[in-house]
């Protein structure tokens, strides 16, 4: 999970040198993240049957060789087209990845530990985070923001040999791991409020990973390296918060509970990296460690409760369609926002409409649950 979700955060990380010797303009930065969850929204769901049929420890090794070709031809970029294309194929694993490891999860982990594993396996995404925001910006520095690169994607390399040693075989290669007959047909209407609520999620996450160091290079004086460590905070954050998160989902009566903390959690991130312009710079520290306890982890939840609402032979499929829902976010997001800082000039309003889009999750997770009580209150009516 560190591996394939790390292209996303290195795009933001690196966003200045992309600036300076590629020429592009924030508007462009914002299409290349843009582009990127694009990619990874259209494909998520053929990924995540495929993981299904293929089955898990396979689905991952592809993808780990997706993450190798993507950061490898990153490298290589020499205008804002070629990063968009190289970088539409870092996003491959991000479309994979949960199905892929869901499946293992289902697979290999009994009822009653999931919460645990789920939200260990989540925090590789916020390891990976962390590790990006603090290695690379150091290694562009010494090394050029192209070795940099290059180097990172020999990681997955090495992620491919542990998968193959480590996780166990199950099904062959192409050979299903379950019988597609046996499917129940339409996936749960939990999927789709998950997946709705990760649209919100995905706007705020793409925002935060593309634009905060620029942010706080811009507003706040930070140096490249220190701007990056910003990720790198929200990074060491979440990878805690997304284990206690996965334990807490597992155990709450519905995902409405923990979504409506995060929701709430996600607002005060967001102000705080806001108001850090006006008030302290120390407050866009304190906006990165809430972000990486609500935004940076709400997909514990998300991933722990698609293993919960489906049946094992759609697992791939639930989790690829919340997954799509936050690729979609994570494609409106960084663009929308680039685009209203060149347009108008000013960080205020792309802020101010990133943080009413957090209201906008808190509020539709009211309405799920407020339909679930009734719903439940229905049933007992007809039960007497």
């Amino acid at each position: 999970m560190a591996l394939s979700m790390a292209p996303g955060p290195i795009i933001g990380i690196f966003s200045r040198f992309f600036i300076d010797e590629l020429g592009l303009t924030r508007t462009e930065i914002g299409a290349v993240a843009t582009f990127h969850a694009f990619a990874m929204m259209i494909t998520s769901i053929p990924f995540g049957v495929l993981a299904d049929r293929l089955s898990g420890r396979y689905t991952q090794v592809l993808m780990l060789l997706f993450v190798f070709l993507g950061l490898l031809t990153m490298a290589f970029s020499w205008d804002f087209w070629s990063l968009l294309v190289f970088a539409g194929i870092a996003a491959l694993p991000a479309a994979g990845a949960n199905s892929a490891t869901n499946n293992i999860i289902v697979d290999n982990v009994p009822a009653g530990s999931r919460g645990w594993i789920t939200g260990i396996k989540q925090s590789g995404v916020q390891i990976g985070t962390l590790a990006a925001g603090l290695t690379l910006p150091v290694a562009a520095a010494h090394l050029g923001w192209r070795m940099a690169l290059a180097l990172a994607s020999l990681v997955a390399l090495v992620g491919i040999a542990a998968t193959l040693v480590i996780v166990p075989p199950g099904a062959g290669p192409w050979a299903p791991a379950r019988d597609p007959g046996e499917r129940s047909g339409r996936l749960p209407g939990a999927v789709r409020w998950l997946s709705a609520y990760g649209v919100t999620m995905g706007i705020g996450v793409g925002s935060y990973l593309a634009f905060v160091p620029l942010y706080a290079q811009e507003r706040l004086g930070m140096r490249v390296t220190l701007a990056g460590t910003v990720i790198a905070v929200s990074g060491a954050s979440g990878a805690l918060s997304r284990v206690v998160w996965g334990r807490i989902a597992e155990r709450a009566g519905h995902p409405t509970v923990p979504l409506l903390a995060i929701g709430a959690l996600s607002v005060g991130a967001y102000l705080a990296t806001w108001v850090s312009a006006y008030t302290t710079p120390y407050l866009i520290w304190v906006g990165a460690v809430l972000v990486g306890m609500s935004t940076g982890s709400w997909t514990s939840v998300g991933m722990m409760a698609a293993i919960m609402v489906s049946e094992p032979e759609q697992t791939g499929q639930s989790t690829a369609s919340i997954v799509l829902g936050f690729a979609l976010g994570l494609t409106i997001g960084p663009v929308v926002f680039g685009w209203g800082v060149d347009t108008l000039g000013t960080y205020d309003l792309p802020w101010a409409g990133v943080t009413l889009n957090f209201a906008a999750a808190i509020t539709m997770m009211l309405l799920w649950r407020f339909r679930v009580r009734n719903q439940m209150e229905r049933g007992a009516g007809h039960a007497t």
